[in-house]
C-alpha cells in the first residue's frame, strides 16, 4: 500500500503494484520494482560491484566526516553517496591482489572554498598530531575538519569542527591506547553555516610512538 501525500498530483510513499514511491533529498521519486536475475553477471558488472565495495569500507570509518565534507558534491545527493563517487574514480588503483584505495589521491572533502596553503602536520606530545596553515583573508570565518585515519586498523580519530581557519594551528588527541600506529592526516575546512566546504589536502603519515603501557 502506498500513501499520497498532496493529492493525485502530489509524490506518494510506499508500493503501488510494481513501483515504489519514496522521498529522496526532498524530490518525490519512484522505480519499479525488482525481480529476480536469471542472468549472471558481466565482467564489468562485478568490476563495479568490486571498486564500490572497497569505496564503501574504506569510507565507513569516517562516515560521520564525509557526511560534511561531500555534502552537495552532487545535486541531490548525501554526501557519503558523492564520497563514494569521488573515491571510486580517484583514488582507486588495481594491482594483482585488486583494487585498494591509495590514501595520497582519497579526500575527506570537496568544494568551491579556498584550501588554503602552508600546510604542516607534526608529532605532538602526550599522543597527539599538531597542525599549523595559513589563510586569505576572505576565510575568516571557517573551521577546519581534520581526519587521523589508521587505515591498517580501520579507525579514524577525527573532529569536523576542531579550530576555526584564523587560529592557524590545532591539535588533534589521538590517545595512548594507539601506540605505535601510522596515521593518515587529511584536513580541509567547512564554512561555519555548513553550506560551503574545501576540497581537503592529504598530509602524509604520522606514526605514534612505541609505548609500553602498564
Amino acid at each position: 500500500m502506498a500513501v499520497i501525500k498532496n493529492g493525485i498530483m502530489g509524490g506518494f510513499k510506499g508500493t503501488a503494484g510494481t513501483v515504489n514511491g519514496y522521498n529522496l533529498m526532498g524530490q518525490d521519486v519512484m522505480r519499479g520494482t525488482r525481480g529476480p536475475r536469471l542472468k549472471k553477471a558481466t565482467e564489468k558488472e562485478l568490476a563495479n560491484r568490486a571498486r564500490f565495495g572497497v569505496s564503501q569500507a574504506w569510507l565507513q570509518p569516517i562516515t560521520d566526516v564525509v557526511r560534511i565534507g561531500f555534502q552537495w558534491y552532487k545535486p541531490k545527493c548525501h554526501g557519503f553517496v558523492g564520497a563514494k563517487s569521488f573515491i571510486s574514480k580517484n583514488a582507486l588503483v588495481e594491482d594483482d591482489n585488486g583494487f585498494h584505495v591509495d590514501p595520497a589521491l582519497a579526500c575527506i572533502s570537496h568544494g568551491p572554498l579556498d584550501p588554503g596553503f602552508g600546510e604542516i602536520v607534526t608529532l605532538g606530545e602526550n599522543f597527539t598530531i599538531d597542525l599549523k596553515w595559513d589563510y586569505h583573508v576572505s576565510a575568516y570565518n571557517d573551521r577546519v575538519i581534520v581526519v587521523a585515519y589508521d587505515i591498517d586498523n580501520s579507525c579514524a580519530i577525527y573532529d569536523t569542527s576542531l579550530a576555526q581557519r584564523t587560529m592557524k594551528k590545532a591539535t588533534l588527541n589521538i590517545g595512548e591506547g594507539f601506540t605505535g600506529k601510522q596515521f593518515h592526516v587529511y584536513i580541509g575546512f567547512v564554512s561555519e553555516d555548513r553550506k560551503q566546504r574545501s576540497i581537503s589536502k592529504y598530509l602524509g603519515v604520522i606514526t605514534m610512538p612505541e609505548v609500553t603501557l602498564v
